[in-house]
């Protein structure tokens, strides 16, 4: 069996049967310690009795927010090394990195236009989810020169490519945009099944539906196409719109009071609010309660509780309306396993998924052992 890797935010871990080993992105920690650097050279311009009295005091805690999001989007396997894609501030990029060896990572493409997403390897080609907003396509980058071109186009959010066990085609979920009046993207639909044939350079669906999304497809070794099904979440709709349109002037007033606040904080030194130290516990408690992924917001703590009581045998905090799906040639679908937040499909049959609070293999027979405990292990590639 191949040992099975996984990130969490901005960082790489390997389960092996010896344990677990531990990677950082190369690429990443070299962004963080250079705007960090640069920080650290101008720091004597805000901070101090002097920057205080010159009102251009700027607390420490602010170095998250200039160093901006630095996330792993995206991992695939490619022989010994691993392809992945990563945001990092304004930058996102795809790089290559070899594992058990301290060789310098490599560059494969990088651009401030986009941003790269999922991913999938299959030989020199590297299919990914690309493009900037709520607008993304499926596009094939050439990892010898970095080149890419799109094979889908439109007012859609494309995302999670996946190859064919053949290489024929390359499975994806789309959704499609909804529009202002102006042409701007301000939601997006469920997500549809579909497949890109090669070859024949043709698209088709496979599977919609306005209920559900469908995401994360693959092929196993029969031909069945897996996915994780999960309830539709419709962000853009009429109710929602009213209610914004009614509290408009509400957030107007919180939005202005907030910039001052940011402002008095920035060349004061000090918040216009008082009690600020008790709605920063309040805030963090929140932060640890709710959890943000895929567009979801996941109370961690409501759905551990839940799945607890349902006597799970390793109860995670993804909901079990989150279905890892299996779909055949007939067109029938049956589920594998509830409570699923991501997986892959291993060479000798078995499934290994996350749930949010373990990453579990489980066998074609149905029992399961859990391999790492961990929060939010997303991005299971096989690897050897």
């Amino acid at each position: 069996m191949g040992n099975i890797l996984y990130t969490t935010s901005d960082r790489f871990y390997v389960v092996t049967d010896k344990g677990i080993d531990e990677y950082d992105s190369e690429k990443i920690m070299k962004y963080r310690n250079t705007v960090k650097s640069i920080r650290r050279k101008n720091e004597w311009k805000t901070s101090g009795a002097g920057a205080k009295f010159m009102n251009s005091y700027v607390p420490d805690d602010i170095d998250d927010l200039e160093i901006g999001e630095t996330r792993i989007n995206g991992v695939s396997g490619s022989g010994g090394d691993v392809i992945y894609s990563a945001v990092m501030g304004e930058v996102s990029g795809l790089y290559r990195k070899i594992l058990h060896e301290d060789t310098a990572e490599g560059l494969v493409t990088s651009t401030r236009d986009v941003q790269i997403f999922r991913i999938s390897v299959r030989g020199g080609d590297c299919a990914v989810g690309i493009g900037k907003g709520l607008e993304r396509h499926i596009a094939i980058v050439d990892i010898e020169t970095g080149k890419y071109r799109e094979l889908t186009e439109g007012e859609v959010r494309e995302d999670y490519p996946c190859y064919s066990r053949d290489g024929s085609r390359i499975f994806y979920s789309s959704a499609g945009l909804a529009l202002s009046p102006g042409g701007v993207p301000v939601g997006v639909g469920a997500y549809a099944l579909c497949c890109y044939h090669i070859r024949r350079n043709e698209l088709s669906e496979l599977l919609a539906s306005n209920k559900f999304d469908y995401i994360v497809p693959r092929e196993d070794k029969e031909g069945n196409l897996l996915f994780i099904k999960r309830p539709y979440r419709d962000s853009f709709n009429r109710g929602s719109l009213f209610r914004d349109i009614i509290l408009f002037p509400v957030r107007i007033v919180k939005a202005i009071g907030g910039l001052l606040n940011a402002f008095s904080i920035l060349f004061g030194g000090e918040s216009l609010r008082s009690g600020r130290n008790a709605r920063d516990v309040k805030a963090k408690q929140m932060r640890e309660r709710d959890l943000f992924f895929d567009g979801n917001v996941i109370n961690a703590q409501q759905m551990l509780k839940q799945n607890q009581r349902r006597g799970e045998k390793f109860p995670g905090i993804i909901p079990q309306s989150w279905e890892l799906t299996r779909l055949d040639e007939n067109g029938e679908q049956s589920c594998i396993k509830k409570g699923v937040m991501d997986y892959v499909l291993c060479d000798n049959g078995d499934i290994v998924y996350s749930n949010g609070n373990a990453v579990i293999r489980m066998s074609a027979d149905g029992s399961e052992q859990r391999l790492e405990k961990c929060s939010m292990a997303s991005n299971l590639v096989e690897v050897s």
